[in-house]
């Protein structure tokens, strides 16, 4: 939950419960979810799931990649601790990355922040490059540097606060701020390096 006199971001509400760390424990987890009324979140290992007939899903899941229930009480917990409406987990952060450049098209622009996660980088600069999407790595620890990449053509911006590896920190408030007066959608990956130090619970205690 957000500190006392602070306001959350435009269309997001705050959580079932007044603290971060009883979100983190409950959302997502009530046990009226299950048949079997289980406390504990079931951890579910099956790679497909009972179809009544081709597609017609009674339990509301078809293969564990596009869905389980234990994925389903993370995502939900997730969201409840970052006030979202939603959440989605990746196997890996380069599946995320992936998958949020999917929302790009032939000749659209990207600002990314210079010392970036080196999967990033070369998917970024090696891989997406040739889809016709251009990228411009830029010191984002100097908001002024974003404001100074922004193109007509630019469609998101990609930072991580703290960098990896050299751990610069970037002022998101301030850069999100450049992106959404520039018009352009912005999306904000915020990535901990193994410290941890961009949890969802740090943005709000």
């Amino acid at each position: 939950m957000a500190e006392s006199g602070s306001k959350l971001p435009e269309g997001l509400s705050e959580s079932t419960f007044p603290h971060f760390a009883t979100n983190a424990i409950h959302e997502g987890q009530d046990p009226d979810q299950w048949n079997c009324q289980a406390m504990i979140p079931l951890l579910s290992l099956s790679t497909t799931f009972k179809q009544n007939s081709p597609a017609v899903l009674s339990g509301g899941y078809e293969y564990t990649r596009g869905g389980n229930p234990t994925r389903k009480v993370y995502e939900e917990c997730l969201a409840a601790c970052e006030n979202a409406k939603h959440g989605l987990s990746f196997s890996s952060g380069l599946a995320s990355c992936m998958s949020v450049i999917q929302l790009l098209s032939t000749g659209d622009h990207i600002v990314c922040c210079d010392d970036v996660y080196g999967g990033t980088n070369r998917y970024l600069n090696r891989v997406v490059s040739k889809m016709g999407i251009t990228t411009s790595m830029v010191d984002c620890s100097n908001p002024e540097n974003v404001r100074a990449a922004i193109k007509a053509t630019t469609k998101l911006v990609w930072i991580e606060s703290p960098t990896n590896p050299l751990l610069k920190l970037c002022d998101i408030q301030a850069i999100s701020t450049i992106a959404h007066e520039a018009s352009k959608d912005d999306a904000i990956r915020r990535r901990g390096k193994k410290s941890n130090y961009a949890t969802p619970g740090l943005d709000w205690w």
